[in-house]
């Protein structure tokens, strides 16, 4: 995962400092257009979703508006860490979804090299890259340790699912340092404040 990670982040960095691609073409592109709304096309969940999504958009220009400095990161951290894990989750355990994740950081790539980006940009990323990361890896390996469970050493199929869901367990609340940090320095970067 973190090879995909950063090959397709990487060529896309380099696609656009070398001038090979154009981000507008890009996001045109119908494989992105399912990247970035796949969860929506999910029936009952996607309108669900999509009621969420207004409701945190708006609890969040309320807080940034108002100067809650603590409310608006707590918004944010709930947004990445439950909502936006969740999504992690639920395209990690089928599988086929995650064909698109390199495609998603190959024009996350593009983005971060069209445009002067600051050390709290990168820092955002970086955190919530690591928090996304523990919990996609946490959820692949419940998913191959259950399915391959003799190649993995388990002795009964039960015994590696939960093992697998003790894992992944494990890695969503460690993935909670990480994001926690990330959306403290988003929310210092979307109010212009300086990092202490």
């Amino acid at each position: 995962m973190l090879a995909v990670y950063i090959l397709g982040f990487g060529s896309g960095f380099a696609a656009i400092k070398l001038k090979l691609a154009d981000i507008n073409q890009v996001r045109g592109m119908k494989v992105y257009e399912l990247n970035r709304n796949l969860e929506y096309k999910v029936p009952g969940y996607g309108r669900l979703l999509q009621k969420y999504k207004n409701w945190e958009r708006q609890t969040l220009f309320g807080h940034l508006s108002k100067g809650h400095v603590v409310q608006a990161m707590f918004t944010i951290f709930f947004n990445n860490w439950v909502v936006a894990n969740l999504t992690m989750i639920g395209r990690a355990l089928f599988l086929v979804p995650m064909i698109l994740y390199p495609f998603g950081r190959f024009l996350q790539g593009m983005m971060f090299a069209q445009t002067a980006v600051s050390y709290q940009m990168w820092g955002t990323l970086i955190c919530e890259f690591g928090g996304y990361f523990l919990t996609i890896c946490g959820t692949l390996a419940a998913v191959f340790w259950t399915l391959l469970y003799k190649s993995f050493g388990f002795s009964t199929r039960k015994q590696a699912f939960w093992r697998g869901l003790k894992f992944l367990g494990l890695m969503y609340f460690v993935s909670a340092f990480f994001i926690l940090l990330g959306s403290y320095i988003e929310t210092m970067f979307i109010l212009g404040m300086t990092l202490s």
